[in-house]
């Protein structure tokens, strides 16, 4: 067996720019994924993919594997990963390291302070209570098993093709008016650079936070964006004003900001992109 082979769950924003940052070592990539389109498409391009629903091949690729990334996403308070494999990952021979992306919505609301991974955690969202329930299960699981885990708690992710620039070309954006609910954010180009990190950082394990230096509220990101553009945006409102979904309503429920210290002392890593100016200059020159 070829060392160090990483197995992804999931193929959604975070895995596929992953894959395309780790081209030049395709041959070290094995993809698990619903879609039989993407799992098509990556079979032609000589990365070894196959069917969720396949448990011979899907065993026999946690059998060739070192690092398991699990980019899915939860299902109400289950994560279908742990639910259906995870099994396996203690039956194999090898030395497995599990890396698990979760979210910074764990945290719940704290007015607007500062919070890492000591913070208490009172997710208040149905997302963020999902996110809670598999990190716990995880951690639980890694520990019974004696495999190393690290969880990844991802803030607010940007980058080519999910940007504030995507929401105004689409008219599906709306700009609250709200200066006291912060948000911390954190480039896909950051995401998948910290990910190859500790992949060759074999001995870090635990809770990080990943998040650029400088929190902004939601306004800030949309005028800097129409600001790149040159075009007038509209008038910001209240949230009172707005005919808000139930999840754009959590999502400003919250106010908090991500610290990043941990992350940047124990990996020795300097972000892409430290702050929101750099981050949206970036997609705004790949958009021209």
């Amino acid at each position: 067996m070829e060392k160090n082979k990483i197995l992804i769950f999931g193929y959604g924003y975070c895995a596929k720019a992953f894959i395309k940052k780790f081209e030049n070592k395709k041959n070290k990539i094995l993809v698990v994924s619903r879609n039989s389109q993407n799992i098509d498409k990556l079979n032609r391009q000589g990365i070894k993919s196959c069917d969720w629903s396949k448990e011979e091949a899907v065993i026999d690729f946690i059998n060739k594997s070192n690092t398991i990334l699990i980019t899915a996403p939860p299902n109400n308070f289950v994560d279908p990963v742990a639910s259906k494999y995870s099994k396996y990952f203690a039956e194999t021979g090898n030395k497995i390291r599990l890396i698990y992306l979760s979210s910074t919505s764990v945290y719940g609301d704290h007015k607007g302070v500062w919070v890492n991974e000591n913070s208490k955690l009172k997710a208040k969202s149905e997302l963020g209570k999902w996110r809670l329930n598999v990190e716990t299960k995880w951690l639980s699981f890694s520990k019974l098993n004696h495999l190393p885990l690290l969880i990844l708690r991802l803030s607010g992710i940007y980058g080519p093709g999910r940007s504030a620039f995507d929401r105004i070309n689409n008219k599906s954006f709306k700009i609250v008016n709200s200066p006291n609910i912060l948000f911390s954010r954190i480039h896909i180009d950051d995401i998948t650079s910290i990910i190859i990190k500790f992949i060759n950082n074999e001995n870090l394990k635990g809770v990080y936070n990943l998040s650029d230096n400088m929190p902004a509220t939601s306004e800030a990101i949309y005028l800097e964006a129409f600001r790149l553009l040159k075009l007038e945006p509209p008038t910001s409102k209240n949230l009172d004003e707005l005919n808000l979904s139930k999840t754009a309503m959590g999502f400003f429920s919250e106010s908090k900001k991500v610290s990043n210290k941990k992350l940047l002392n124990n990996l020795n890593y300097k972000l892409i992109h430290p702050d929101y100016f750099s981050g949206m200059a970036d997609i705004f020159k790949k958009l021209k």
